[in-house]
């Protein structure tokens, strides 16, 4: 096998990149308002969620499985769903009329929340959202490749990594502060801001939605294309287990970090507002660099490069409970965590240029549903087993070498994924 060096990422893999045009500068911001709407919804769900249950339930192991039902519905949805947007034929464009139909149903769904009286209501609550936003979300996706340029695709990720960046800052720094307010206003405040960004998505691109997408007839099921799919490209495969990887450390990172900070380390709800700004920030700061390096690298290398940071960075967590060194990791963490959200999808889209849109990102959001799956349950589980090996955080430290050794798993496996410009061809010769 050949050993490529580390410095090797610092290697243009193409030509300088040139300006976005205002054409894909014009799509890639209108689709980030989507993306902003959606990280405010899930990481309100996700963050805030544990808060809410925790009146009904003290097992960390329960509010895991409650809060990771996310991945369980984005095994399976999203490949659906992704496909049939490939094949849907209106007058809206193929892509628009899930989003119509189903934002309405995630907002109530998410609204409805804090108002549940038991936690079986909630988990019934916590299904429809997810059944909705899943359903949304492999259109929306789709919605990038259909109208920005191939050239641009890193660029526009970014884009959308400092939207979802944002949307996750509101939420992890103004969720808590609108909690103590009144406890059903930030999801409230998130079912109105779903609404607003798709009215003003669908208002915008109902003309020209369907401006680069090509919709094909075929009789395979679309499990049976997804399959052939990962049967037939290895890197394809490779890619779905590192994502899954990643996101199952992303997706226990985000349900437990804030019960980590008020009720392991007992910080004030102020103290992890100010973390979470911290966080927020270099999310969204992490995203838009890694969006310019991403077209000019190649987003596998530098996603590989910042998910070594990211790994790393997350291990502090499980040796020390020091606030300077804390604060001294967090920056780092969050800028390469900003790498983490924004380059996945590029890559894999540098991987099947030619496949259908639709049916690629239901691919992306099942391989991340495997791990938002399991990333809240192995997360809660290690907590409550381990609990006993950390005592100077009540257990909750235990959730550190999980996510840790998860990343850095994602980043060896996805450092060796090569783009199809990459791989090296076969030639035939004739006899």
């Amino acid at each position: 096998m050949k050993v490529v060096p580390w410095f090797a990422v610092l290697v243009p893999t193409k030509s300088s990149p040139a300006a976005l045009s205002q054409e894909d500068r014009r799509f890639a911001l209108l689709l980030g308002l989507p993306a902003f709407a959606l990280a405010l919804c899930l990481a309100t769900l996700s963050t805030y969620l544990p808060v809410l249950a925790h009146r009904f339930t003290s097992s960390t192991t329960v509010i895991g499985l409650l809060v990771g039902g996310e991945g369980l519905i984005a095994v399976v949805l999203p490949i659906w769903i992704g496909r049939l947007s490939d094949r849907t034929r209106t007058r809206w464009g193929p892509r628009l009329p899930f989003l119509i139909v189903t934002a309405p149903i995630a907002a109530l769904a998410i609204a409805l929340l804090p108002y549940a009286p038991s936690l079986l209501l909630m988990a019934v609550e916590v299904f429809a959202f997810y059944v909705a936003y899943f359903t949304y979300f492999s259109p929306y996706r789709a919605l990038y490749p259909d109208l920005v340029s191939r050239g641009a695709n890193a660029r526009a990720q970014g884009i959308q990594g400092v939207f979802n960046g944002a949307g996750l800052g509101v939420a992890l720094v103004g969720g808590g502060f609108f909690l103590a307010l009144w406890r059903p206003l930030p999801y409230l405040l998130a079912a109105a801001v779903l609404l607003l960004a798709t009215f003003v998505v669908v208002a915008a691109l109902r003309q020209r939605a369907t401006k680069h997408v090509v919709v094909e007839g075929d009789e395979a099921s679309p499990f049976a294309e997804l399959w052939a799919l990962l049967r037939d490209d290895h890197e394809v495969l490779r890619f779905v287990i590192g994502n899954a990887l990643l996101t199952l450390g992303l997706g226990g990172l985000k349900s437990f970090v804030v019960l980590w900070l008020t009720e392991g380390l007992g910080k004030s709800m102020t103290f992890t507002a100010g973390a979470m700004t911290v966080v927020a920030v270099g999310t969204v700061v992490g995203a838009l660099i890694a969006g310019k390096l991403g077209d000019r690298f190649g987003p596998g290398r530098v996603l590989s490069l910042s998910l070594c940071v990211f790994g790393v960075g997350l291990s502090v967590g499980t040796v020390s409970t020091s606030v300077p060194v804390l604060a001294i990791a967090f920056p780092f963490i969050a800028l390469a965590g900003g790498a983490a959200v924004a380059l996945p999808y590029a890559l894999l889209l540098e991987l099947t240029p030619d496949k259908k849109n639709g049916i690629v990102a239901g691919l992306f959001d099942a391989s991340s549903g495997v791990g938002t799956l399991l990333g809240p349950t192995l997360v809660g589980f290690a907590i409550d087993l381990l609990a006993p090996y950390f005592p100077a955080s009540h257990g909750f430290a235990a959730m550190w070498p999980v996510l840790s050794l998860a990343v850095l798993g994602s980043t060896f496996i996805l450092w060796r994924t090569k783009p199809t410009a990459e791989r090296p061809t076969t030639v035939t010769l004739a006899s």
